[in-house]
């Protein structure tokens, strides 16, 4: 009896038949590839590894041949990786761009996110009440400000302070603002660090309300502050 043939004893015109045609999709899909990779993505650096998988592609193209798989499944296997590297390379090489629509679907979920432009300007889109919030960080410790072009300076809400360190124990309120509710005091403090995305201050003098008060206020003091204030179809840019 002749002994069954495993998968690599095909007839070598079989073998080298199916081998050819799968070089030559493969070719083709490499074409394709090549059609959409950003240049950027090819240098003199990473030839090395690009003939390193141009071999372990000819040797998996070769496995490929010698199996018992028809070609039409072999393809669609093949198709299907093909694909999917694809979209990751395609992911790498725009991943800039991907960034940029990923933080604008971000500013709109999330209104005091702000999304940071190229030109280190941050914008803030208006929230469903109408107002512009801001999520900024304050000594290291997130802080939601309400943008308030009526309050002179930043006023903290004492949740807030407490949040940053400062003990109504410790506070002084020697100072007397006036608000739509009436007359209020206010304790002197100092911020070490605000930033905003990648805008960033130094030595803020800001206020804790003594009376109750939602949320924090960012006014006109740290708006000054700012080279350039714009709102303009729903939308603040805050520009340093």
């Amino acid at each position: 009896m002749k002994e069954a043939g495993g998968p690599w004893q095909r007839p070598a015109s079989h073998f080298g038949r199916r081998l050819l045609i799968l070089v030559a999709v493969a070719a083709i899909g490499l074409g394709g590839l090549f059609a959409v990779i950003p240049p950027t993505l090819i240098s003199a650096q990473s030839e090395p590894r690009l003939i390193s998988y141009g071999l372990i592609g000819l040797s998996v193209l070769a496995a490929l041949a010698a199996s018992r798989q028809s070609l039409a499944r072999i393809g669609a296997q093949v198709g299907l990786w093909a694909l999917f590297g694809l979209a990751l390379v395609a992911g790498y090489g725009y991943r800039p761009e991907l960034e940029a629509v990923a933080q604008r679907i971000m500013g709109t979920l999330l209104p005091s996110h702000g999304q940071s432009l190229e030109d280190g300007a941050v914008v803030f889109h208006r929230s469903a009440d109408r107002q512009f919030w801001i999520d900024a960080v304050v000594n290291d410790v997130p802080v939601r400000f309400l943008v308030d072009t009526g309050a002179a300076a930043i006023v903290l809400s004492e949740t807030d302070a407490a949040r940053l360190g400062f003990s109504r124990d410790r506070l002084r309120f020697t100072q007397m603002f006036s608000t739509a509710n009436g007359v209020t005091r206010g304790a002197p403090v100092r911020l070490d660090h605000l930033a905003i995305g990648p805008l960033t201050f130094d030595g803020l003098p800001a206020s804790v309300n003594q009376g109750p008060m939602e949320q924090s206020l960012l006014g006109m003091r740290l708006l000054e502050q700012f080279s350039s204030l714009e709102i303009a179809n729903d939308t603040l840019i805050l520009r340093r």
